[in-house]
């Protein structure tokens, strides 16, 4: 399975000022949001996470302080609080992750029907053999040449 990237993230201003608050390098801060989202993508499919900054910093594969690059994404406005302090959810994760997850279950229920369909139409083969073989075409020569 594979995810778009905006070609415009690179240079973001979120990107930069994740690199600042935790500093390190842009293209870490980058590859720490891709990460990210790509674990959510897998594990919270609904842009909504608890406030567990052990489980992002796993998300992010961030060996250092977890409370840290918590707070540093939530500054940087990757994922926002709500208003229970035990939740968070990824910024604007509907148009973008939210959409990617809509297409992969209507993918599903694609395959499914093809499936269904082709399941289907191997039996109407079946049928039509069975129906093929039991007819005696023997039957019918002799009667044609009456």
């Amino acid at each position: 399975m594979w995810t778009r990237v905006d070609t415009g993230l690179r240079d973001h201003r979120k990107i930069r000022k994740l690199a600042r608050e935790l500093q390190i390098e842009q293209a870490h801060a980058l590859g720490l949001v891709v990460n990210f989202w790509l674990f959510a993508l897998n594990n919270w499919g609904h842009g909504f996470l608890d406030n567990d900054p052990e489980e992002i910093a796993h998300a992010c594969v961030w060996p250092n302080d977890p409370d840290v690059l918590t707070e540093a994404l939530l500054n940087a406005g990757f994922i926002e609080r709500l208003d229970s302090p035990n939740a968070l959810r990824i910024h604007d994760w509907d148009n973008y992750g939210g959409k990617y997850i809509k297409q992969v279950e209507r993918n599903r229920d694609r395959a499914a029907a093809w499936r269904d369909e082709k399941k289907e139409r191997k039996q109407e083969a079946k049928e039509i053999t069975k129906t093929l073989n039991e007819f005696k075409f023997g039957d019918l020569v002799e009667k044609k040449s009456l």
